[in-house]
């Protein structure tokens, strides 16, 4: 995007879908390590819920973002990148190119037991973490690419709250986890300013948003309310897993 003007603009409450509606103090809940979790295991499976959901996203540019396109890759604050492959060889690839390699490498670390253990009893490899902080940064490239480059694109298939909250997640997570260098993470928190209505980043019961004249604020109204069991496609209460569902679905 050439602007910042062309950024989400706010949203009344009614506007809201079930992405817009999952605010700060509601990822923080959702992401904070439970008692008795290992620290690895839900670094892992938030990892692989951030890959399917960008996954998802990026495919539905599949036929939008091409070598014509999108000859070069970029992302906020980074106005050309190269692919850095396993000998440090970099390469000018296209964008779809460059994300074909994110997700390839993606996939090919959810399915190596050394890196993300099944079995009972398994141990992490010592590189686990920093294995993550690439695959949490490469991520954000594809997130960054298309918010820089197909965000009128997703604003008309109806994306950008999935877009928006997969970036809100991310940023948590790499906050949370210390994954991302201090410049790729100011960059992300730029960007996540920009895309995500004001109303969703403020903490639940915050005063002087809007007034809904029963005395209790919007906000807090808001973040009491979650769906019933037969609300959305995904059919139940909001987590950051909401984006595995179908990326066309127009209900969130």
């Amino acid at each position: 995007m050439g602007s910042d003007t062309a950024a989400a603009t706010r949203k009344s409450p009614s506007e809201m879908g079930i992405c817009d509606s999952v605010d700060e103090q509601m990822l923080m809940r959702l992401t904070a390590l439970p008692l008795g979790m290992d620290k690895n295991e839900w670094l892992a499976t938030h990892t692989l819920s951030l890959f399917e959901n960008v996954n998802a996203l990026c495919g539905t540019m599949t036929e939008l973002c091409t070598p014509v396109s999108c000859p070069i890759m970029s992302y906020p604050g980074v106005p050309k990148a190269h692919w850095v492959d396993e000998r440090r060889k970099h390469h000018p690839y296209s964008a779809m190119q460059y994300i074909d390699c994110v997700m390839s490498l993606c996939e090919t670390s959810s399915k190596d037991e050394q890196l993300f253990p099944t079995k009972y009893g398994s141990v992490f490899a010592g590189n686990f973490e920093s294995h993550c902080r690439r695959i949490i940064r490469l991520l954000w490239h594809c997130c960054g690419h298309l918010y820089s480059k197909h965000w009128e694109q997703l604003a008309a298939l109806n994306l950008r709250a999935q877009c928006s909250l997969v970036l809100a997640h991310m940023h948590i997570i790499a906050k949370m986890y210390a994954l991302l260098d201090s410049k790729e993470l100011s960059a992300l928190s730029h960007t996540l300013q920009l895309v995500r209505p004001v109303i969703v980043t403020q903490p639940c019961g915050a005063q002087g948003i809007y007034s809904t004249g029963t005395g209790q604020s919007g906000a807090a109204s808001r973040c009491s309310r979650v769906p019933s069991s037969k609300s959305g496609s995904w059919g139940g209460h909001p987590t950051p897993a909401v984006l595995a569902c179908k990326p066309y679905a127009q209900t969130c």
